[in-house]
């Protein structure tokens, strides 16, 4: 976990970077959009923050999906174990008593 914090954290730093050398070498590029033209140096960053929120809803998906799972998996367990203690109940096997050793 470590190694992938690690490398998240330089590449946003080099997301950041790459947009500021953008701004100071080159701030008159601009991409045409429908909602007039915007500066280079706001869409390499914006585009990488808009891949981190969706990586992000992504990843918010998938726990919701595993708790689910999880609480599926529990209830089925419980289930199983509510029927092995009712056959206890039906099926008391004795226990054979050995005369040479304590009982536990």
């Amino acid at each position: 976990m470590k190694l992938a914090n690690w490398v998240f954290l330089l590449a946003t730093l080099g997301v950041a970077g790459a947009g500021f050398y953008l701004y100071l070498a080159f701030p008159f590029l601009e991409v045409p959009t429908p909602w007039g033209p915007w500066p280079l140096y706001y869409l390499l960053p914006g585009a990488y923050a808009l891949g981190v929120l969706v990586g992000g809803v992504y990843a918010l998906a998938l726990w919701l999906w595993g708790v689910g799972e999880r609480r599926a998996l529990l209830r089925e367990v419980r289930r199983l174990q509510g029927e092995i203690n009712a056959l206890k109940r039906e099926r008391i096997e004795e226990i054979p008593k050995i005369p040479d050793r304590e009982e536990v």
